[in-house]
């Protein structure tokens, strides 16, 4: 699944890649649409920020990053259990650590930083079974930002029957599309502002250059909270 989408972007062709686990892509329609995509899975960035896969959207100078899941097949549905404190937790752990050293980044007024969220972070849900080899579409799944994924599992849609946490598509309702999420990532509707991308390319780079985790800090402004 991670390999896959990691390889593929709808509506873009991959121009080159300077190493194993970043690739570059350009779009097909519009070439000054460039993305990079950066394999974060079983590595180091992984640790770092919870995530498989990284994208920056480099004519807005966003980033995007996506943790992905396997639904299996039961009982006629599709579903993803987890357990309390698994990996799971951990992964959405570091996606808000990370987010929090990079939130009180500038936002920038420009009109090329408006975003709809700049929440970067993502899980996308994939079923399996479902993919075809050979096809230039993201493998078949849903998307939820990390926001949703937080009211979803506050307002206890995610308990099942006998306690423990299952996600299915009748539970979350409401999920993004493979190509509502690529529409709102390759136009910067989504992701990080110019200032926020600043720090977190010095975080992944950090990460990247070392081959292992970076320690980072960050000070709330006042009146913020701890």
């Amino acid at each position: 699944m991670i390999l896959h989408d990691a390889s593929v972007i709808p509506g873009f062709r991959q121009i080159r890649k300077t190493s194993p686990v970043i690739a570059h892509f350009q779009g097909t329609m519009r070439p000054v649409n460039r993305m990079t995509v950066i394999m974060a899975n079983k590595r180091p960035l992984e640790l770092q920020t919870g995530t498989d896969l990284i994208y920056f959207n480099e004519e807005y100078k966003s980033f995007v990053m996506v943790q992905y899941k396997a639904m299996d097949a039961a009982e006629g549905e599709r579903r993803f259990r987890w357990q309390e404190g698994g990996q799971l937790t951990k992964e959405v752990g570091r996606m808000k650590r990370t987010l929090m050293a990079i939130e009180h980044a500038p936002r920038g007024t420009a009109p090329v930083d408006y975003r709809l969220s700049a929440n970067p972070f993502f899980l996308k849900f994939c079923t399996r079974g479902g993919f075809l080899p050979g096809t230039t579409d993201l493998h078949p799944g849903l998307y939820l930002p990390l926001d949703l994924w937080d009211c979803l599992y506050k307002a206890g849609k995610f308990r099942g029957p006998r306690g423990g946490n299952v996600l299915t598509y009748d539970a979350t309702q409401r999920w993004l599309s493979n190509t509502e999420f690529l529409n709102l990532l390759t136009k910067a509707w989504i992701g990080t502002t110019s200032g926020q991308s600043s720090l977190l390319r010095a975080i992944i780079a950090g990460v990247v250059e070392s081959n292992r985790t970076v320690v980072y800090a960050f000070k709330h402004a006042p009146g913020l909270g701890e």
